[in-house]
């Protein structure tokens, strides 16, 4: 099954993270207002993030923000193919400033796969506000919240 719009070498150009902690594998929806993404690599024995073998719920607020962040990378990849000016902006970057409403449920770190959808509820030209929410391979939600998401002055 191949549900993929864009996949692990896309998304690694789309965030400042490199190799392993690039975490999602694969874009399998987007659109102007959200994204969902899919991925196996939490299972990676060798993952960056883990600690004495295992993941921790805290660290699926780190998925949830590279949600965010790969949904702005594809717009700005989207607007700058569909503006045809030399002066398009640039894409600018953003920095993770808060986290709030975090919940998490119950949270199985072998889960087959992790989905995390990430929606834009509020966005200007200093910041954007997004709700996330990530997903077991039973479609249980182990972690969801809202993050905001600033864009300082050049």
């Amino acid at each position: 099954m191949n549900d993929e719009l864009f996949d692990f070498d896309t998304l690694h150009r789309l965030i400042p993270h490199s190799d392993k902690m690039c975490l999602w594998e694969a874009v399998t929806a987007f659109d102007d207002d959200s994204v969902q993404c899919r991925t196996t690599r939490h299972l990676d024995l060798d993952h960056p993030l883990k600690r004495d073998g295992r993941l921790s719920k805290l660290h699926l607020i780190e998925f949830g923000a590279q949600t965010i962040a790969i949904h702005g990378g594809l717009k700005a990849q989207a607007e700058a193919e569909n503006t045809a000016s030399p002066f398009a902006k640039t894409p600018r970057p953003g920095y993770l400033a808060s986290v709030k409403n975090i919940t998490f449920g119950d949270f199985n770190p072998q889960t087959a796969v992790l989905t995390g959808q990430a929606t834009q509820l509020m966005a200007d030209d200093a910041s954007k506000l997004y709700q996330f929410e990530l997903q077991d391979q039973n479609g249980q939600t182990v972690c969801s919240g809202r993050a905001l998401v600033i864009h300082p002055e050049d």
